[in-house]
């Protein structure tokens, strides 16, 4: 059966204790990628109705000649001289010229802020953690941390008296889970030692596709 698309989903909200409830929009949880949709709907939606309305037509009207206007004058050069020989230098124009430089300023600006977010993630540190390959995880390092959330979770959990593993793909976490139901049937773990543990896996079963795909950037 065909999965659905986010874009093609009914989107409900999450509990607050699903581990892919990381975000909030009107108040309500989500992952971050229905987020992201939600926005684009919302924007979406009031785009449609802008196009609607008096102002909004004449603005893609004025938009829709500009761009033909633009096409005209890269297809016909002599259209920017005026019938008698001079440089076309009317005020109409002049409006055309000025907001091609507007166009251009604004894309050289984007440009520069997508570069430099580029080099700023670049430089960003990265998880020091190293999976049973040899390869180093690629995911930004928590704040002040030399791991990433999911692997400083797992080395905490190792402190709390029990190894589950290195859980970085499904039969490790399958392993762990095999792990903490041994320490409770035993009684090695009290019930907030457990709880710590058992939201550990739960953490690592949530994100061993995205760090499956990290592993394999890295190759």
């Amino acid at each position: 059966m065909h999965e659905k698309s986010i874009q093609e989903r009914d989107i409900r909200p999450r509990e607050k204790g699903d581990p892919q409830a990381t975000h909030t929009w009107n108040n309500y949880w989500y992952s971050e990628e229905e987020v992201t949709e939600l926005r684009r709907r919302y924007w979406k939606e009031g785009k449609d109705k802008w196009e609607q309305t008096t102002q909004g037509k004449l603005c893609l009207a004025f938009y829709r000649a500009f761009l033909e206007y633009k096409k005209f004058l890269e297809e016909n050069q002599s259209a920017r001289f005026s019938p008698n020989g001079p440089p076309v230098d009317y005020e109409e124009h002049k409006l055309f010229e000025h907001g091609m430089r507007m166009i251009e300023d604004r894309e050289r600006d984007r440009n520069e802020i997508l570069r430099r977010n580029l080099e700023k993630a670049q430089r960003a540190a990265r998880c020091q953690h190293h999976y049973l390959s040899g390869e180093q995880c690629g995911a930004p390092r928590m704040k002040g941390k030399k791991l990433c959330r999911m692997h400083d979770r797992l080395e905490e959990a190792t402190a709390v008296k029990l190894d589950l593993g290195p859980m970085e793909d499904p039969d490790s976490i399958q392993l762990g889970i095999k792990k903490l139901q041994g320490a409770i049937i035993d009684g090695k773990l009290d019930s907030k030692q457990i709880g710590h543990l058992a939201y550990t896996i739960q953490l690592a079963a949530w994100n061993v596709t995205r760090t499956s795909m990290v592993a394999r950037d890295t190759e």
